[in-house]
């Protein structure tokens, strides 16, 4: 389990989505997110991961999975059933991954979510299955430097 990271998880709540930013209480999207947890909990220098500015609609019109590599690049893939407070989640919306949230612990999790900002949901909350009731949680990921 990271502690310091579900701890800085927990003081985005309430923060407003908005694409491609990170400032706490102004906007943030899910994956920057999950940068902003790691440099909050001191696992990596601020600003120190640089992402490209992308759209707010990518994962509806390319398969790769870009998302994913750039969590690769901190993280190492865990399996699902061993999923820890601190974890990273990521979740296959349109043709790829493009969803990412972070584990707290009780089968709950934080993320960001277009309209609602940063918010504390159940890993088994509706919005994160598709309409055949099939789970979109695809990997989980551990930060490389996890205690």
């Amino acid at each position: 389990m990271n502690e310091k990271i579900v701890k800085e998880a927990y003081t985005w709540l309430g923060t407003p989505h908005k694409n491609y930013a990170k400032v706490k209480g102004i906007g943030v999207d899910c994956g920057m997110l999950l940068i902003a947890t790691l440099e909050g909990a001191g696992k990596v220098e601020k600003n120190s991961i640089k992402i490209k500015p992308y759209s707010n609609q990518w994962q509806l019109h390319r398969s790769e999975e870009w998302f994913k590599r750039y969590v690769e690049k901190y993280c190492d893939a865990i399996p699902l059933n061993s999923i820890k407070p601190g974890d990273f989640l990521l979740y296959q919306f349109g043709r790829c991954c493009s969803h990412g949230a972070v584990c707290v612990g009780d089968n709950m999790i934080i993320h960001a979510v277009v309209e609602q900002g940063v918010i504390l949901s159940r890993m088994d909350d509706i919005m994160l299955f598709d309409a055949h009731g099939e789970t979109r949680l695809r990997y989980a990921y551990r930060f490389r430097g996890d205690e």
